[in-house]
């Protein structure tokens, strides 16, 4: 296949997410996107900034010069198949929506976020070693703050808002100022809203917590679960220290008969301590959901809490890792598959890189 050209695409995300961490925002998945916005400005002064200017220029002009190929499965399938993917599209192929969103930017009209992200908020009942060292709660201040936060959001941004992808930091069941948002839904708030999406562990996700909120129930139409294995041990003693195997099992048969779901991802950090159960995962994910899921699978990322030792340790899609080579053997054992989609497009023999 010939070498494709990146002025010929573009990434929507960044002219419809919007990020909110604590204290930063930014345009994309922090690991994805190597700029973030400004500290000190509000949401909607750090969505207006003429760093997320440059942002939306860079993916313009084809540079694509804040975004990280290698982490982003979007920008890395264009790059390496050049096919349309649900992000990054042809120039020619840029649905409609988004199309309307660029046209204003340019003309210099104000736009707003089609999606927001609570990431406000690292509350969880895990302690997953890829992602932290400690458990992670918000005491009383920080509930607090969580509640203000999406008070604030609410006034900048409740009356355009189409999506609120709930969260990329933590647990939406296990914090409480995100519980008690979902459980106290008020959709007059939010009168553009068509979908919730959550993110979750899913180890609080059972019919007894789902019907404390049944507001949000016609909006809840995606979620992604954050799993990383396929075996009990693996889970219990690797991947998901805290969790219960056994209730995370009967909690996603549970979760497999909400009718609004209509896709539900299941994820999968791949790493030194669990990459021999990808194929494994991909076979229960589908046992239980069906057609109904889509599997990541997504390269291990330091985040802060392993040093340099520890992350090269688990690195094993690093050239230098022992395993490396029985890593590329299990990546081809589990990929391609037309249903699974991933940041591991350069592990994959089937294909032809292109540079």
């Amino acid at each position: 296949m010939a070498k494709i050209n990146l002025k010929n695409y573009i990434c929507s995300v960044p002219f419809t997410e919007l990020e909110i961490h604590n204290p930063r925002k930014t345009l994309c998945c922090s690991s994805w996107l190597t700029k973030w916005l400004p500290e000190k400005l509000t949401p909607r002064e750090a969505w207006n900034s003429d760093d997320a200017n440059k942002i939306r220029t860079s993916v313009l002009d084809g540079s694509f010069k804040y975004c990280d190929s290698g982490k982003c499965p979007f920008l890395a399938k264009a790059i390496k198949t050049g096919a349309d993917d649900r992000v990054v599209f042809h120039k020619d192929k840029i649905p409609l929506k988004v199309r309307s969103q660029i046209d204003k930017f340019l003309s210099g009209k104000e736009i707003n976020p089609y999606t927001l992200q609570f990431s406000f908020d690292s509350t969880c009942n895990l302690k997953c070693p890829s992602c932290r060292n400690e458990l992670i709660v918000e005491g009383s201040i920080g509930i607090k703050r969580v509640k203000g936060v999406i008070e604030n959001l609410q006034k900048e941004f409740g009356s355009t808002t189409k999506r609120l992808y709930i969260t990329g930091t933590g647990d939406p069941f296990i914090s409480i100022g995100f519980r008690e948002f979902l459980k106290n839904f008020d959709k007059a708030q939010w009168p553009e809203l068509d979908r919730i999406h959550l993110h979750t562990n899913a180890t609080k996700w059972n019919r007894k917590m789902w019907d404390s909120m049944k507001t949000i129930h016609p909006y809840v139409k995606t979620c992604e679960i954050s799993i990383d294995a396929a075996t009990k041990y693996t889970y219990e003693n690797k991947t998901r220290l805290g969790g219960n195997w056994d209730e995370l099992i009967e909690n996603l048969n549970f979760i497999a008969t909400i009718s609004t779901l209509k896709t539900i991802k299941t994820s999968f950090v791949v790493q030194a301590n669990n990459y021999t159960e990808m194929k494994l995962f991909n076979e229960l994910m589908y046992s239980i959901f069906g057609k109904k899921t889509n599997v990541y699978f997504g390269k291990i990322l330091n985040w802060g809490n392993l040093n340099d030792i520890q992350y090269q340790k688990t690195k094993v899609w690093g050239k230098s890792h022992i395993e490396y080579n029985k890593f590329i053997e299990e990546v081809n054992l589990a990929l391609p598959n037309k249903y699974a989609w991933h940041n591991l497009q350069e592990f994959i023999s089937t294909h032809k890189t292109i540079l």
